[in-house]
């Protein structure tokens, strides 16, 4: 039998992580639950101990460096003590049923060829959310950055309806890293799992960039769904949304550089695009006071 486990990284959530605990316990597809505190301030850790037994792990962070790193120690463990072969990343904030984890076990079972797989996002409200991304060369992954320029060239951006149109299971190039399941082997074979550079954002891709380098592909179930309270995680990292972009904005550059190979030239028209996009949000957060 293939054995499961499910990393959950918390930071100042424990409430949250037991609310995920509470609802994925009774699943015997997980054969364990390895929770990751990453160096949380508030009391978590503490509370988090009441929850180790014999099939949920707890783990401390030294540190809190990130989203990646944070991820990477669960993953270190779910192979070396834990000898898994597949392992599952879980937001605190997700909400998943047991029948979408067979399902996503069956389908790299059935499909060697893949090392990921994922579903579709839902909102709280039971809308569909943002589920994949294209891998972009760095001129078009740029115009999705831009509130305005995304709007005007979204067919070129994104994957349009018809990809998803009637099809169990579709090829994509990258999932949210909210939820999503990945082959023991390909995550060995990556090395660390997530860029320990980057302290949150743009680990989705640049993990489409590992796979993609192996020759291993990404799956997204559109037969199969999970809920999650969107930025709810991020928003207990990092508060306003100057602060979000410039993370943001680091972490796209680097991203440029080490996985796009872009040169002085590009970098220098990348970071002149982003302050452009910076004074758009800027404008429209404080002069038209939307929010995101």
């Amino acid at each position: 039998m293939s054995k499961i486990s499910c990393v959950i990284l918390n930071y100042n959530d424990a409430p949250m992580v037991e609310k995920l605990l509470e609802e994925i316990l009774p699943y015997s597809c997980l054969d364990d639950i390895i929770l990751v505190d990453n160096h949380s301030t508030d009391d978590s850790a503490e509370r988090l101990k009441k929850w180790k037994d014999g099939r949920v792990h707890l783990l401390l962070a030294e540190k809190n460096g990130g989203y990646g790193s944070g991820n990477n120690l669960g993953i270190r463990y779910a192979l070396e003590e834990l000898n898994s072969d597949y392992i599952i990343i879980a937001n605190p904030d997700v909400v998943f049923s047991r029948q979408c984890v067979y399902d996503m076990k069956n389908t790299l079972e059935a499909k060697p060829e893949y090392a990921l797989v994922s579903a579709m996002v839902k909102g709280t409200d039971g809308r569909t959310l943002f589920s994949c991304w294209k891998l972009l060369p760095q001129f078009l992954d740029l115009l999705d950055t831009g509130l305005i320029t995304r709007r005007l060239f979204k067919r070129f951006l994104c994957y349009g309806p018809s990809h998803f149109l009637k099809r169990p299971y579709v090829e994509v190039d990258a999932v949210p890293g909210s939820f999503f399941m990945i082959d023991a082997a390909a995550a060995r074979e990556c090395g660390p799992l997530f860029d320990e550079e980057v302290f949150l954002y743009y680990e989705e891709k640049i993990l489409g960039q590992k796979l993609k380098k192996q020759g291993k592909k990404t799956l997204l179930l559109t037969s199969q769904s999970y809920i999650h309270a969107h930025s709810v995680t991020i928003d207990k990292t990092v508060g306003n949304i100057a602060a979000k972009q410039k993370i943001l904005h680091e972490s796209k550059l680097y991203y440029y550089k080490k996985y796009l190979g872009a040169g002085p030239v590009k970098m220098g028209a990348a970071k002149v695009f982003l302050e452009i996009v910076m004074l758009e949000i800027q404008f429209l957060t404080r002069v038209c006071r939307l929010r995101w």
